[in-house]
């Protein structure tokens, strides 16, 4: 299926981007990294020599509050280098450090408000895509793979890296080492790069350049120069990551129980400094955290995020579709890799093993994937071969051109084909505001079996954009897909239905500097769904009618929705509760009140109410996290709704309880509590983490499940302990 409008938008694509044929070099400040022939000892004190002749960053502008403004208290950023690894020092002024907010420490920790520096490297210099990386005061390491200029983040990508902080009387400080074997890198001199750092106590974020508020540090179009990245070696090298896994599982009830151990691994080969070939064998997902427990009260299946690191590497390189990224996702990604390794119902299936090529060679970006799952009979899950090509092609710095290929069907052994093209478009400067545009169109094919409406040949299209300044954003949205497109490695929520959004919101800021309000806002988002023919299927209008966040976190919403949905059969939302055929619109009201995470106690609290379908629904939801220190966490969320329906009434509650002790930044317990009354389930995970260094780490995780019983009592259900040993050799 190839819409009229795909062939319309084409020209101006492309004939807009071709007057910037000229690959990106940026035009905003620079620094070099010099070199250095003695490394630092990375423990967060700087004073060693290199950090007294290294180049210099000696200050940051204000993004939030005031945008523009030279930042204070002042940092410095110091940046050197020699042969084997990129060395960061940071100073970051602090007069008062015991009101630092240092509520994390551990590994890839969501850090909220607490105080922090960030970085990141364009290695490639394309203006899009990029590594993150990432210090908290309290010692907490993160990094991430950024796409799409970025659109894109994913926060689960992990490499080897060193970090180190220390608290001062005024300042606290902070060492890295980044080698150059754990990134990829272009051959030229420069790359792009910003550094930001963000304040808990007034919540306050600075950035090297790019302090515009329409943009984030993510924007590597408009990120700076670091030079000096010229001859960095370029030889191939090695990674083996073998592990060595013990499990005990015991299954349902009455019990039958199972001892196993197991090994595997990955080979890593760096081809060359762009271009990387992994291989796995046995592939093992033990230390994989649980999926959120979720009641669905839609007609549609719910959208989990891939938390596998295999198939988290260089994902960024694999996007295709509906861009989601970390804001979100799920109504249609051509390739979705959850389909790979895990049934529907989140069933294990076994990766015998697995290639991967990925990276860039000139200005093409390439990722290959190819995987052998072994069968499944208790779930009907056949032995498959899966083959993911994803080809993309920079015309220029805005426009990006690209290809998708998927092959296999994970369920089934018929044939299922997926092709695809896309365009990308994204301009930093267009009338002054950020200008964003996604095109794509997609065809699948059942090969051997058709389909029941007769054939088993299907089509889809997407086109997305985005225009945002520093107080509007608007967005627009519009994915379509006939009743026969299946792609078996890919997520569509509603086939045969398009799907249409407007977004627009505005928060202006109060002309009184000295308010206690940060910033109001305003939105409005209609979005609807209708049928092949045109005919509305759905439809929801939300608008956000008065919202206000303050300076110190706090923030408060009020939305009016207006909802319909055209059901075509009945509905049966919850166990003894049916909605009839028939065309349904209703009103609700929602109000939400959330306080600032950069306290040792914060939450949040939402009540809705109003119609839903022929009755009226009534929704609580609310949560509590209490972090006294870095190293402790305890978290509480609940949901409760109440639905009074002439075809039965219903309530449905979901809760979840996490306490997490930090031991060091290296050395983690996780533990969650979560259950549903939909599903009647209760699961427990219990996930202990040491790293004694990057790609060298224990794992021992619980996992016990315990379901609802006829009488109301809870029975042993599934339950399964692993203890896991990994250990990365490096050629």
């Amino acid at each position: 299926m190839a819409p009229s409008f795909l062939f319309v938008l084409a020209p101006f694509l492309f004939g807009t981007a071709l007057q910037d044929p000229v690959p990106h070099d940026g035009s905003g400040p620079t620094i070099t990294a010099g070199l250095t022939e003695q490394a630092p000892v990375i423990d967060g004190h700087l004073d060693e020599p290199i950090w007294q002749t290294a180049n210099t960053i000696d200050y940051l502008t204000e993004s939030e509050p005031v945008e523009g403004r030279r930042s204070a208290p002042g940092t410095r950023i110091m940046i050197a280098r020699d042969e084997h690894a990129l060395y960061i020092g940071v100073e970051c002024m602090e007069p008062e450090p015991d009101k630092m907010v240092m509520q994390r420490m551990n590994r890839d920790s969501y850090l909220r408000e607490d105080d922090r520096i960030q970085f990141v490297f364009d290695t490639f210099h394309d203006g899009k895509s990029a590594y993150f990386f990432q210090m908290s005061a309290a010692g907490s390491r993160g990094d991430a793979l950024i796409g799409d200029n970025g659109n894109r983040f994913n926060k689960r990508w992990d490499t080897f890296w060193e970090g180190r902080t220390q608290i001062l009387e005024d300042r606290w400080t902070v060492e890295i080492a980044i080698p150059f074997r754990a990134i990829s890198f272009g051959e030229g001199d420069t790359w792009g790069f910003n550094v930001q750092r963000s304040r808990g106590v007034d919540r306050s974020e600075s950035r090297w350049t790019a302090f515009e508020r329409k943009f984030s540090m993510f924007t590597m179009s408009q990120a700076g120069l670091l030079k000096g990245m010229g001859g960095l070696p370029s030889e191939s090298s090695f990674e083996v990551v073998p592990f060595l896994k013990t499990r005990y599982s015991r299954f349902g009830n009455p019990n039958s129980s199972d001892f196993a151990a197991d090994f595997g691994g990955e080979v890593n080969w760096r081809i060359t400094p762009q271009l990387k070939a992994s291989f796995t064998v046995n592939t093992d997902f033990a230390e994989t955290e649980s999926d959120q427990q979720r009641v669905n009260l839609t007609r549609f299946s719910l959208f989990f995020p891939e938390k596998r690191d295999f198939f988290l590497e260089d994902s960024s390189l694999f996007d295709f579709g509906e861009a989601g990224g970390w804001r979100g996702g799920g109504l249609m990604q051509p390739y979705y890799s959850r389909r790979i390794g895990l049934t529907s119902g989140g069933n294990e299936v076994p990766i015998n093993y697995g290639a991967r090529l990925s990276g860039r060679v000139g200005r093409w970006n390439l990722g290959l994937l190819a995987v052998h799952t072994g069968a499944m009979g208790s779930v009907g899950v056949p032995e498959g071969e899966m083959l993911v090509a994803r080809p993309s092609y920079r015309v220029t710095d805005r426009l990006t051109i690209g290809a998708l290929l998927t092959s296999g069907n994970p369920e089934s052994d018929n044939t299922n084909l997926v092709t695809g093209l896309d365009a990308r478009y994204s301009q930093s400067d267009f009338f002054g505001k950020r200008l964003e545009m996604n095109l794509f169109g997609i065809r699948s094919s059942d090969g051997d079996i058709p389909s029941a409406a007769g054939s088993g040949v299907g089509g889809a299209f997407g086109f997305e954009s985005g225009l945002s300044s520093s107080d509007w954003n608007l967005h627009l949205k519009t994915y379509g897909s006939q009743t026969n497109f299946d792609p078996a490695l890919g997520f569509v929520l509603r086939p045969g239905e398009r799907y249409h959004l407007m977004r627009a919101s505005w928060e202006p800021r109060p002309a009184d500097s000295s308010s206690a309000i940060r910033k109001y806002k305003f939105a409005l988002r209609p979005k609807w769904w209708t049928d092949t023919k045109g005919d509305l299927s759905s439809h929801g209008w939300d608008m956000t009618f008065f919202g206000a966040e303050w300076h110190d976190g706090d923030e408060v919403n009020f939305t009016w929705a207006w909802d319909g949905d055209n059901l075509d059969d009945e509905f049966e939302p919850s166990d003894g509760s049916t909605i009839a055929p028939g065309n349904y619109n209703w009103h609700k009201l929602e109000a939400e009140y959330r306080f600032s995470s950069s306290r040792p106690i914060s939450g949040g609290l939402a009540v809705q109410t109003g119609g839903w379908y022929d009755g009226t629904g009534t929704s609580i939801r609310a949560d509590i996290d209490w972090r006294p220190n870095a190293n402790l966490r305890m978290g509480l969320s609940a949901y409760q709704g109440q639905f009074q329906l002439p075809g039965g009434d219903f309530t449905s509650r979901q809760g979840r309880v996490n306490f997490d002790w930090s031991f060091s930044p290296d050395f983690i317990i996780q533990n969650l509590i979560q259950t549903d009354n939909e599903s009647g389930h209760v699961g427990f995970q219990s996930r202990t983490r040491w790293m004694l260094e990057d790609g060298r780490e224990t794992f021992f995780v619980v996992n016990y499940g315990w379901d609802e019983a006829p009488g109301g009592y809870l029975i042993p259900g599934d339950r399964d302990i692993s203890l896991k040993f990994v250990y990365s050799l490096r050629f």
